[in-house]
């Protein structure tokens, strides 16, 4: 009995311990908010007046169970950034027992980092950031919300790029979070301003030039039945319709004349790298959000592997939503048409407008402050050169429904 009341107090610790993590309370405004991200820079300010929080040096991985003289670093860091709660701090144990294993778990879910526990080079280089650059990393995020201009509608979709979510908001207010995959850092996802105009259920997949070129054709000329495994097709460009002679032989066709005259396509349904929805606001890098099948990624805290489109959790959620009040898409017939095996493209009565911002420092609805990665390198560009932040944000450009390339 005395063990599961221990147990228990110590859970309910480590759900609120003091300093930078869950200081204040939730207000339901979106994590752009830059009332408490001031907040945080304060917070962090005191930190760097009592010394900073100092470092854990370098050594071989450290994993929960195990024991290493560094652990003693490693409290100490944890207690000053409020991830591990002051009454646990044990600066004389070398073991690292699982209040500390839980403590390194929240730092690395507000860092954008794989949640394992264990202290490998990402988590170990995240800790040694000096409070001072994650100062200015919180000073420079704060000056891209006062360049921020939020858009007006029922619903729209604040995409933060590097943070690895999608937060929706109606009335002003955040609603839901979802999970993202975003592009891979030599396939970025572009910063982008729009609006989504269509829901599409289920999606073909029309594979880009870039995706074949690197992805598909080497994989096809090792082994042409994965096209028939994968659902795909050879459209011929000239009449939208299936190529009449099948598939070419891969090992002689030059890409490029492939290109001119054909394209790769895959069927709705199971397997679908789009999944059973996608979102279009039509742009000239030819981006979307969508579904997957592979939504085990969403349980990776760094996701950035997708070839620019961004990969969302709990779509149709999202479709639901942008869907509420249209004629005839009620929430039954939405997720049966996704599932039909038949592409249908809804045009939304009203573009709900959607915002892909590139913010490596947020306060979430719980009052977590969030430091994430430079992802892409711009925080980097910005404190060397001094750019505005609205030089990367562009328009969306018009595109019509038959502008139906992509990314996966």
């Amino acid at each position: 009995m005395a063990g599961a009341l221990i147990t228990v107090c110590l859970s309910l610790l480590l759900l609120a311990p003091p300093g930078l993590v869950g200081q204040w309370t939730p207000s339901g405004t979106p994590p752009g908010d830059s009332l408490a991200l001031r907040r945080a820079l304060g917070e962090l300010e005191q930190v760097e007046a009592r010394g900073g929080w100092g470092t854990v040096p370098p050594g071989p991985t450290l994993r929960p169970g195990e024991e290493d003289p560094r652990v003693a670093s490693l409290r100490r860091r944890m207690e000053r950034s409020g991830d591990l709660p002051r009454m646990a701090l044990a600066t004389d144990s070398t073991l690292m027992d699982p209040l500390l294993e839980q403590a390194v778990r929240r730092f690395q879910a507000r860092h954008g980092l794989d949640v394992d526990g264990v202290v490998g080079a990402a988590t170990l280089a995240a800790l040694n950031v000096p409070v001072e650059q994650r100062m200015r990393q919180v000073d420079l995020n704060l000056l891209r919300r006062r360049e921020f201009v939020p858009d007006t509608g029922r619903i729209r979709v604040v995409v933060n790029v590097p943070g690895f979510e999608a937060w929706v908001m109606e009335e002003g207010k955040e609603t839901s979070v979802h999970r993202l995959v975003v592009g891979r850092v030599d396939r970025p996802t572009p910063l982008l301003a729009g609006g989504i105009q269509h829901v599409v259920l289920a999606p073909y997949w029309n594979v880009p030039r870039t995706i074949f070129l690197r992805d598909k054709l080497p994989v096809l000329r090792r082994d042409p039945a994965y096209l028939d495994r994968q659902r795909m097709t050879v459209m011929d460009r000239s009449t939208g319709l299936p190529a009449a002679g099948g598939a070419p032989d891969w090992n002689q066709i030059d890409p490029g004349e492939f290109h001119e005259r054909f394209w790769l396509r895959q069927a709705p349904g199971p397997g679908n790298a789009l999944g059973a929805v996608k979102f279009i606001f039509p742009n000239t890098h030819d981006v979307y959000l969508h579904d997957t099948p592979d939504r085990h990624l969403f349980e990776r805290g760094f996701r950035s592997f997708s070839s620019g489109c961004m990969r969302l959790e709990r779509p149709m959620e999202l479709a639901e939503r942008l869907l509420e009040g249209q004629r005839d898409w009620g929430v039954e017939r939405i997720p049966r048409v996704a599932a039909g095996g038949v592409e249908q493209w809804v045009r939304l009565a009203q573009p709900a407008p959607i915002r892909l911002v590139y913010w490596t420092a947020w306060v979430d609805r719980d009052g977590v402050l969030h430091l994430n990665q430079d992802l892409y390198g711009m925080d980097a560009r910005r404190m060397s050169d001094g750019d505005g932040v609205n030089g990367w944000i562009e328009s969306a450009q018009e595109g019509g429904e038959e502008d139906r390339g992509g990314c996966g």
